[in-house]
């Protein structure tokens, strides 16, 4: 009688343990959908990835590089006087103090020399200093940002931005930017300023194009068309090559 009740209660026990770890089984099933939903929420959403990416990558930018070399080439063609002029710069900039400029050889019209290139190379010395640079910067700080759609762009996967500057600026673009999905670096923007360019009528369409240096981006070209009563249709544009970096190392 003793071993029969023994294997009664046995049994019972096996059961009810069976029934435990089928009831936790079942609730730990039952809890996924749940996790898995709260796991995909906490995402952020794609507009917010691209503007962090964005700030991350200015941000790297004006830490890592303490400064470079490179030289200019301007190219103006103007339709009204059917004139041109040339004009090529060694340039340096140093984070410390900004870019300053060496120019090697100029040629061409006399009058776009001074009232564009001359007045260019003046103003853009200035906002490479100090706040001045910081405010010409393509972030969240200077700019409403919101993701318009994703491409790719040899072969990689970037965001397409919609850029709106927060003030009028003749250094700020209203237009778009295209951003490397993986490390924000800058492959080309392009818009028309804010406000007018002291040295254009009216405020030109400017295309500029980037190109990589490790994780870091470096103006290769940039196309500024106008068109005015005094110039008529005018075609500037800058070519950068033979770039000297000098980085931060990494940790």
């Amino acid at each position: 009688m003793a071993a029969l009740v023994s294997s009664i209660f046995r049994v019972a026990m096996i059961s009810v343990r069976m029934f435990s770890s089928h009831w936790r089984s079942c609730a730990l099933a039952a809890s996924l959908p749940f996790c898995m939903s709260s796991q995909i929420s906490a995402q952020p959403p794609p507009e917010e990835v691209a503007i962090r990416a964005i700030d991350a990558a200015e941000l790297r930018r004006e830490t890592r590089l303490r400064g470079y070399t490179v030289t200019e080439h301007y190219t103006i063609k103007t339709s009204r006087f059917h004139s041109s002029a040339e004009m090529t710069v060694a340039v340096e900039y140093r984070r410390d103090k900004g870019k300053t400029y060496q120019i090697v050889s100029r040629t061409g019209s006399a009058m776009l020399q001074s009232k564009v290139f001359d007045r260019l190379l003046r103003e853009e010395g200035e906002m490479s200093r100090g706040e001045a640079r910081q405010q010409t910067l393509v972030n969240s700080r200077n700019y409403e940002i919101h993701l318009k759609n994703e491409e790719i762009r040899a072969g990689r996967k970037t965001y397409v931005l919609d850029l709106t500057p927060r003030k009028a600026s003749s250094h700020l673009l209203k237009g778009r930017a295209w951003i490397d999905a993986e490390d924000g670096t800058l492959m080309r923007i392009e818009g028309r300023p804010t406000a007018s360019a002291s040295f254009f009528a009216g405020r030109p369409m400017i295309t500029r194009e980037y190109e990589k240096a490790g994780n870091l981006s470096l103006a290769k070209s940039t196309l500024a068309d106008s068109s005015s009563f005094l110039f008529g249709k005018t075609e500037l544009r800058i070519d950068y090559s033979d770039y000297h970096i000098d980085v931060e190392p990494t940790q």
